[in-house]
């Protein structure tokens, strides 16, 4: 019995180690999670879903993915962002659509650099199409819809 309540003392104890080296490996010093989802119903619409985290000193991360219904599925975005606050927004740089082009209609078909601007005060808003983010000329605003959390 003794043997018994000193395994479970360890594996509670190399439990909470764990638990707490994973909670500080990943969001140190982050001051907003911010998640994005974007969408453009029908056959030729398309989406975006992003996730970020940034951090106090105008840095970040995030991941996602973006898609046209029309083009070839949707397409991983992730990678490492800065950040400024203007006024009550958050503005983010540094993020790439790799699955929405600039502009299809003569043949450019780079990934699209938008730019995201947020509210600064944690909370869930709504929106349309291009509320918290830039898009290609060629996509039409309001007709899409957008969900985003900002979050501490």
């Amino acid at each position: 019995m003794r043997k018994l309540l000193v395994l479970i003392a360890l594996m509670a104890s190399l439990a909470a180690a764990t638990a707490a080296g994973a909670s500080a490996q990943y969001g140190r010093g982050a001051v907003y999670q911010v998640e994005l989802s974007m969408n453009i119903p029908g056959k030729q619409g398309g989406g975006i879903w992003l996730w970020f985290a940034l951090n106090q000193d105008g840095t970040g991360d995030y991941a996602g993915s973006d898609c046209g219904h029309g083009g070839q599925g949707a397409a991983s975005d992730k990678g490492d962002v800065t950040w400024t606050r203007v006024g009550d927004q958050i503005v983010i740089s540094g993020v790439t659509y790799n699955g929405i082009p600039t502009n299809p209609m003569i043949g450019d078909f780079a990934p699209f650099a938008p730019t995201i601007t947020v509210p600064a005060a944690y909370g869930h808003y709504t929106g349309v199409d291009d509320t918290y983010t830039t898009l290609p000329g060629w996509i039409p605003s309001g007709v899409g819809f957008a969900q985003l959390q900002v979050a501490p």
